[in-house]
């Protein structure tokens, strides 16, 4: 499992850093942020959320952390 904490001290926590990025999706841009995006433009806003998540993983985001529990 992976946890993204937040500076604030928010936690998401999920299997697979894709969901991971989901919840972070959903935590910035809102619940049902996917809804009217058409698939290609829904894609491109979860590469750039993995892309976040593997920024914070290498420690490239300051206030950020993500752990990893089995």
């Amino acid at each position: 499992m992976l946890t993204l904490t937040t500076p604030e001290g928010h936690r998401f926590t999920a299997d697979t850093d894709v969901r991971l990025a989901g919840l972070w999706a959903d935590a910035q841009l809102g619940p049902g942020w996917d809804t009217h995006l058409a698939p290609f433009d829904e894609h491109t806003v979860m590469n750039d959320m993995i892309d976040e998540i593997h920024a914070i993983q290498d420690g490239e985001i300051p206030g950020y952390t993500i752990t990893t529990s089995h």
